[in-house]
């Protein structure tokens, strides 16, 4: 069986940076077609990072704990570094202004455990949720030789997530909370990364014939549903929300397959966002916040997506660029002082 591209497939950083791109346009208010056209980046988020997972862990044995340790270093400590910032930021400028502080203590507490609190950050809880479980799901597909016995694994997989979403119904108060926020969203996304985990082995005609499979479900659920918008069912996700971002992250590994397609994509700037788009995505908050918080101030701005956007973009890139430079001379003085040592 023929798989898509052995070497190094470049479309997992250029969809990489689809997706965080995807992301900033939700937060940045556009019009319903343009936000329903994007919901397919947080599902395409997940699939990357199982596909990431397989790929970096091919031919090596990985030991749990130290490689625990390294993801939570790598999501939750950053996000809870981003948080102090954010905190501290807005905290000074109600100072300035002679504001009431624009946040409770509830919601600061509640930021910190990335359940609630200012939102945003629950992506990185699901991050980490699949970091958590990703050794057994790779495990599992190691386990499972043929691609249809897995899907049909995934599937039943599905079935059961199901059932977990009719338990979250009934249950209620701190309970039902913690079992959402871990057990379904960490089982329901865990699936995506499972599938991503199998996608560099997909041949070409089963890579279409997912992608015509979710576009059946979608169809079919989006007039079951009376056109309503996939974000309506995300919150805790559903088979028509997961159906249309693997519909449209299959589609856009379809199409960079096409060479000069990707060719546009190929270049620095794309890797760079590609590359930081965890801090772009942390430091986007800070701007966001602000922008809805001074909104008739900055009417220039915040009167239009276009503006609303680029200042979110541009902001962040410029925040996230000036961090890695200050990180690349941090790391070379400190080698030039060890080689002089």
């Amino acid at each position: 069986m023929k798989a898509l591209n052995k070497e190094r497939d470049e479309r997992i950083d250029i969809l990489r940076f689809i997706a965080i791109i995807g992301i900033l346009v939700a937060h940045s208010y556009p019009d319903p077609w343009l936000f329903q056209l994007r919901n397919f980046d947080v599902t395409l988020m997940v699939l990357l990072l199982g596909t990431s997972f397989y790929l970096s862990q091919r031919g090596k044995e990985l030991k749990y704990l130290p490689y625990l340790r390294k993801r939570f270093n790598r999501l939750v400590v950053p996000t809870w570094q981003l948080l102090v910032i954010f905190f501290a930021v807005f905290y000074l400028i109600s100072k300035l202004f002679g504001d009431e502080y624009y946040f409770t203590i509830e919601e600061v507490i509640a930021s910190f455990t990335l359940m609630e609190g200012i939102g945003y950050v629950w992506i990185m809880r699901v991050f980490f949720l699949i970091a958590l479980i990703s050794p057994l799901l790779l495990a599992i597909s190691n386990r499972i030789k043929n691609n249809t016995v897995y899907f049909l694994f995934l599937v039943a997989g599905y079935f059961l997530y199901i059932g977990l979403l009719l338990i979250n119904g009934k249950l209620e108060g701190n309970m039902g909370m913690v079992f959402q926020n871990f057990v379904v969203y960490g089982v329901g996304y865990g699936l995506v990364a499972a599938f991503g985990m199998r996608l560099k082995q997909f041949s070409v005609k089963e890579i279409w014939f997912y992608f015509l499979f979710f576009l059946g479900i979608f169809l079919y659920l989006m007039f079951q549903n009376d056109f309503a918008q996939t974000q309506a069912f995300k919150y805790p996700p559903q088979l028509y929300y997961f159906a249309y971002g693997l519909m449209g992250s299959l589609f856009l590994y379809i199409l960079l397959d096409v060479s000069f397609i990707k060719k546009i994509f190929m270049n620095k700037f794309v890797a760079f966002v590609s590359r930081t788009s965890l801090w772009l995505y942390l430091w986007h908050i800070i701007f966001v916040e602000f922008m809805k918080l001074f909104e008739s101030e900055m009417s220039i701005i915040s009167d239009s997506f276009i503006t609303r956007f680029l200042y979110i973009f541009i902001t962040s890139l410029i925040v996230t660029y000036i961090q890695e430079m200050v990180k690349k001379y941090m790391k070379n003085r400190k080698r030039n002082q060890a080689s002089i040592s």
